[in-house]
């Protein structure tokens, strides 16, 4: 555990949500494995079950079938006790919606996690300065969040991840609220740290800008893996290994994918204005983002020659 890193895998694994009057099948049989020392990015569209697929690795939820090994720990064996225990010492989580105390300074929130785990006073300060040092804003730790960027907030949250020394860092879209700059220097602090400190980091995103910083991805679709590919192979014109046994898919594919769902978003978005569902300014906000999403994604596929 803590630096070696540690592989985690899951095998045929499955999960069906029930509710009055159907169920809803997220993921359906889905093998895979995340290497220690590596970003893995497990990138699809909304309800895709990236962060089902996140969730159950890190035991905040339960699968219907299947397998998950984290290292040696059978994690759909565990009690509800030792699923606590598991969470606390094995895996540190990064969440689109930063959960930052907003009365405690930078230093104070990175404070907590390592006092609730036994941490005494000063022994938790100089721990707590370090991993804000370690993301590169020891110089803010006695802000608040509300006098960070978001950017910054961002990287207060990994430290806090990274409080207890777990081997497996999941971040579930961490780059949503982020602008383009802001979001790729997040990925590439987590690509740093997975080489230097041996972890396991599974990222889920839908953003291929970011999506190509990592080491590898795998593409999700309708609760199955679809494919694999390493964008570093990609970027170098060679081409990527097939010992996972999965389809090979291009980046060029998976960013038209995104390009098509932003543009479903568009027209949905201008049918929900023009039936009066939203104003005008939640019209023209939303409008923006994803017309500057829509462009960036042409770029991205300009600078790959591929129309």
């Amino acid at each position: 555990m803590g630096d070696e890193g540690i592989l985690v895998k899951v095998k045929d694994l499955v999960k069906i949500y029930k509710y009055k009057g159907g169920e809803v099948q997220a993921l359906r049989g889905v093998t895979a494995s995340f290497p220690s020392g590596k970003v893995t990015c497990v990138m699809g569209p909304s309800g895709s079950g990236k962060t089902t697929l996140l969730n159950l690795i890190g035991g905040i939820d339960i699968p219907t079938g299947g397998e998950i090994f984290v290292g040696d720990v059978k994690v759909d064996e565990l009690s509800s006790d030792a699923l606590d225990e598991f969470r606390l010492k094995y895996v540190g989580f990064i969440f689109q919606a930063l959960n930052l105390v907003p009365t405690l300074t930078a230093l104070e929130n990175v404070e907590l996690p390592l006092m609730i785990s036994g941490a005494k006073g000063k022994e938790a300060r100089k721990k707590a300065l370090h991993l804000l040092d370690v993301v590169g804003i020891k110089d803010k730790a006695s802000r608040y969040p509300e006098e960070l960027s978001g950017g910054e907030q961002q990287r207060v949250a990994i430290a806090i991840a990274l409080a207890n020394n777990p081997p497996v860092i999941l971040a579930d879209e961490p780059t949503a609220e982020l602008d383009s700059v802001n979001a790729l220097n997040i990925v590439k602090l987590l690509v740093k740290l997975a080489k230097e400190l041996g972890k396991t980091i599974i990222l889920a995103t839908h953003d291929p800008r970011v999506a190509v910083k990592v080491d590898r991805i795998l593409r999700i679709e309708d609760g199955k893996i679809t494919g694999e590919f390493r964008p570093i192979d990609l970027e170098r014109g060679a081409t990527p290994p097939e010992s996972s046994g999965l389809p090979q898919v291009k980046l060029s594919e998976l960013i038209k994918m995104r390009l098509s769902i932003v543009e479903e978003e568009m027209n949905d978005l201008e049918t929900r204005f023009r039936s009066g569902e939203i104003g005008v300014e939640e019209f023209h906000n939303k409008l923006t983002k994803l017309k500057a999403m829509q462009e960036a994604l042409k770029d991205l596929l300009t600078s790959l020659g591929t129309s």
